[in-house]
């Protein structure tokens, strides 16, 4: 009988910080999820010890509650996900869109370090929606597929493309088509202003909680925005429905894949643009790319994509 092992996965975003202790099936024994604020400190290196040092105490914590569970007979290891842009490979942050002030950060060192001064166990790190699409072939939707994507709708919007089973990424970076321009006409006004006319400027939580100060809201999140129930917001996630479309219809006909999943924080308001998301994308693909179509379905990980990829990680890159 095989024995079971254990892993635990770190999810880090721009407001806040996933944990779970997971078995090798994907089995979630215990998962935290705390707000983390990146300008409390008002420096970036302040804030890097600050979450270097949570993320720590919360394996550490798993460690002392889970001992049969977190002993190295049977414990494969940490993986840590984290929003981009970012290099896989050498574990390094590179200028992260979501974290201010965040330069060139090598993330993965400094938590290995950390954790290594109590626990000897090795960690892994990954591009949060790689990890995401990761985690919903290994437990998800995507099992035994071949070519997918996940599209993760948060306070950012990153993309994982797993091509012919493998993440489309070069030398440990690539796949960030949240980044990509679908609003020239905003660009050619204000082209030092690029990342206001990505797919992330747009359609993210940030993205649209900044387009409607512009337009007078004050409130802070988009709860209360769409709590404001005012007409003149509709706009807001009418561009945000064709931005995501554009996106699905570029990754399709750029992969040929068999299925996009959506999750991330951002799909608990999905009635707000997914069935115009849908309509949008056939439109267009069917105008004459009908054979790139591929469905478009809510991930079965959902919004718990990022820790339980996090947790594959050991699994996958501890077998090199």
């Amino acid at each position: 009988m095989k024995k079971k092992t254990y892993t635990i996965g770190l999810d880090l975003g721009g407001t806040k910080l996933a944990a779970a202790l997971l078995s090798d099936t994907g089995e979630m024994l215990d998962f935290i999820k705390v707000p983390v604020d990146m300008n409390r400190e008002k420096s970036a290196p302040k804030a890097q010890k600050r979450l270097i040092q949570l993320m720590t105490d919360i394996a550490l914590d798993f460690k002392k509650r889970f001992p049969n569970e977190t002993k190295a007979s049977v414990f494969k290891g940490i993986g840590l996900a984290s929003a981009g842009p970012l290099n896989a490979e050498t574990g390094t942050l590179m200028n992260p869109a979501n974290y201010p002030g965040w330069k060139i950060v090598p993330i993965l060192d400094l938590l290995t370090k950390e954790i290594h001064k109590t626990w000897k166990t090795p960690v892994f790190f990954q591009h949060d929606a790689t990890a995401a699409a990761l985690a919903e072939g290994w437990v998800g939707g995507a099992q035994k597929m071949k070519s997918f994507a996940i599209v993760t709708i948060g306070t950012g919007v990153g993309t994982g493309v797993i091509f012919n089973g493998l993440p489309g990424q070069s030398d440990g970076m690539g796949s960030e088509y949240g980044h990509i321009v679908v609003d020239y006409q905003r660009l050619m006004k204000n082209p030092e202003k690029i990342d206001h006319c990505t797919v992330e400027g747009i359609a993210s939580g940030t993205g649209l909680l900044r387009r409607a100060r512009e337009m007078g809201f004050t409130g802070n999140s988009v709860e209360e925005l769409i709590a404001a129930n005012d007409a003149k917001y509709q706009v807001l996630f009418k561009e945000m429905a064709w931005a995501l479309a554009i996106l699905c219809y570029n990754l399709s006909i750029g992969y040929n894949l068999e299925k996009i999943f959506l999750s991330g924080g951002l799909i608990k308001i999905r009635n707000m643009y997914l069935k115009d998301l849908k309509d949008h994308y056939k439109k267009m693909i069917r105008q004459s790319k009908t054979v790139f179509e591929c469905p478009i379905e809510v991930a079965k990980t959902q919004n718990h994509a990022g820790v339980i990829g996090a947790g594959f990680l050991p699994h996958l890159y501890g077998k090199k």
